[in-house]
């Protein structure tokens, strides 16, 4: 039976990008699937056959640009802000297209609100850590301290909606920390941190890759014979134009053939007369380059770091924010790579991380038999039998 499935998902690639593996996959078993969206990333949805249903973002182009520690302290009043937002905007739309189930990123608070007020179930996303009752990042690596006057006036605004949005009796950490009945975890089970403490309610789907080229186009390498180097700070985090320069005296003329990814603030110009050895770009297919690549330099975006894992690439993570030195951290506990740190950043630094990294055949194995783990194992299927093993038990009830 075919039902229909609505995705809510954040405005930013990485919490995107992980899941149009499933929205696919869903399509392809015959399901009507629809995708709240700003129009920057709908050509995306479009590309794996779902509907968009396009709403503005209070964010506008926040995760396409450069943003600073001072912008991020105000992340949580805009995330409720798009939340409130979101549903004024699509709320007329999916009461006439009332979906069977709402499968919903676990920062688009938006979608419970708007599940709670029309009865529709619900499925967590995360494209990055979960969260139960004996784990969470923030409490293991803080973001956002509490006592941040944005992150307390947002709970205080949030605390004060609950009761009208339909969480009564719910305080707004309550809210915010409680687990999911079916969360979609886009991890393996042996990356995340404490991951043996996740119940039957989470389902490890590991990373749901697919075809993108329809929207992101496609790369070749300059050679067949040299070893190729990504290195991209990703789609956000891309105010460290200092970087890119530091990544060119680092690795000119070197054996290594650099493909390079400044993203949308830094115009390639500004970087001088390139090596021969550089392609760069404001944006590339990733997924190709990885299937080239034999290291990536990145920042640690969780989809980043599982799309290199996939593919076998061992990792120097440069991390900007505290949930990517997490990830960075949990890189180099496993040995799949190493973390350096934006302190201890620089064109020598660089250098070396590199050097021992690819030198390192342990590093090299490890990071081969995760990808070959984590390719056994089709993940849009995983999600898709879960979704619709939990939309049966949901319609028996």
């Amino acid at each position: 039976m075919t039902s229909h499935i609505a995705f809510f998902n954040f405005p930013a690639f990485g919490h995107l990008n992980p899941t149009l593996g499933v929205v696919a996959e869903l399509v392809r078993r015959g399901h009507r699937v629809t995708c709240t969206t700003t129009d920057h990333f709908a050509p995306a949805i479009e590309a794996v056959g779902a509907e968009a249903v396009r709403y503005t973002s209070v964010f506008g182009q926040y995760y396409t640009n450069p943003f600073t520690q001072e912008a991020i302290s105000g992340e949580a009043l805009r995330t409720l802000e798009e939340a409130t937002s979101l549903v004024s905007q699509v709320e007329d739309f999916y009461q006439e297209n009332r979906p069977d189930v709402i499968l919903h990123d676990f920062m688009a608070w938006g979608a419970r609100f708007l599940a709670a007020k029309l009865d529709i179930p619900v499925v967590r996303l995360f494209p990055s850590y979960g969260v139960n009752e004996h784990f969470s990042i923030q409490a293991k690596f803080p973001m956002a301290e509490l006592s941040d006057p944005n992150v307390m006036e947002m709970v205080t605004k949030l605390e004060g909606m609950l009761p009208e949005l339909g969480f009564p009796g719910r305080t707004a950490m309550e809210f915010l920390m409680e687990p999911p009945r079916l969360g979609l975890i886009f991890l393996p089970r042996d990356f995340h941190y404490d991951g043996d403490t996740f119940d039957e309610r989470f389902v490890f789907v590991g990373p749901s890759l697919g075809d993108r080229s329809a929207f992101q186009g496609s790369w070749q390498p300059a050679s067949q014979d040299r070893p190729v180097l990504l290195v991209s700070l990703g789609t956000a985090a891309t105010g460290w134009p200092e970087f890119f320069g530091a990544a060119v005296e680092a690795f000119a003329d070197s054996r290594w053939d650099v493909v390079m990814a400044v993203g949308d603030s830094v115009d390639p110009a500004e970087l001088g007369v390139l090596p021969g050895n550089f392609d760069v770009r404001r944006s590339v297919p990733q997924l190709d380059v990885l299937g080239r690549a034999e290291l990536f330099v990145t920042h640690g975006g969780m989809n980043s770091v599982m799309e290199s894992l996939y593919h076998g690439v061992p990792m120097v993570v440069v991390p900007q924010m505290s949930e990517q030195h997490a990830n960075g951290l949990r890189v180099e506990e496993l040995g799949l790579g190493r973390l350096l740190t934006r302190d201890d950043f620089g064109v020598e630094s660089l250098t070396k991380a590199v050097d021992e990294v690819a030198a390192d055949r342990a590093v090299a194995d490890r990071t081969r038999a995760t990808g070959e783990a984590m390719r056994k194992v089709d993940g849009p299927a995983v999600a898709a039998d879960a979704v619709e093993d939990y939309l049966a038990r949901a319609s028996a009830k």
